[in-house]
């Protein structure tokens, strides 16, 4: 099992380096760390990631030394390396391009986009650019609503649908239709202007469709 996993360490080592490049990470390091221990059902190995970011930085491990965003990234690059043997049919990321925007948030959503190709892929995001490479929209939302018992209070007493327990905070989900996706995408780039926010939404999504033609 040792030595299975010694080279599995060096083809991931490799396949995950070459897979965090174009997420802007073209100078990281990456090795995974196999330290003998005393043998059990799961083998004698401790495995541990090891990680640098930036040149002259030694190696670290992982969930010491990455950021927010790093962290983000090197997922993401993990889940595009396992997606061809990954059974998984679903795959969540919630904010997974926390802490980036610009290029990287491109190079993201372009990654997100090439696992959907092996995986069903949801993803909760507030950048744009992501948003646009998407097949479909939801729109996600919290609105507070007014209880059934409060309701029921209001013929009796109405200063009693102002206890604590006369409203409550519920999640609406809706799909949105083309149009809707745009109109989400310009509130989500926001800009001077309303019609400013509209042509960079139309920008994104005629960018999105062209990436996904040609992948």
């Amino acid at each position: 099992m040792t030595t299975l996993r010694q080279k599995a360490a060096i083809a991931l080592e490799k396949d995950l380096i070459a897979q965090l490049k174009p997420l802007a990470m073209d100078r990281v390091q990456f090795q995974v760390g196999l330290k003998p221990v005393t043998p059990t059902a799961n083998g004698a190995d401790q495995i541990e990631f090891l990680f640098s970011p930036n040149p002259g930085e030694p190696l670290q491990p992982l969930a010491e030394t990455a950021s927010g965003g790093e962290m983000s990234r090197f997922l993401l690059a993990l889940k595009a390396c396992l997606s061809q043997i990954d059974q998984t049919g679903t795959l969540i990321f919630d904010e997974i391009d926390v802490g980036v925007s610009g290029r990287v948030a491109q190079a993201i959503a372009e990654k997100l986009s090439q696992l959907g190709q092996q995986h069903q892929v949801l993803c909760v995001t507030h950048q744009p650019m992501v948003a646009a490479m998407a097949d479909v929209h939801y729109q996600v939302g919290k609105q507070v609503i007014e209880t059934a018992a409060a309701k029921g209070r209001k013929s009796r007493k109405p200063e009693d649908s102002e206890t604590p327990d006369a409203v409550r905070t519920v999640v609406r989900v809706k799909p949105l239709a083309p149009e809707q996706r745009r109109e989400e995408l310009a509130q989500l780039a926001g800009g001077h202007s309303h019609q400013e926010a509209l042509t960079f939404a139309d920008a994104l999504l005629s960018q999105a469709e062209g990436l996904r033609q040609r992948a």
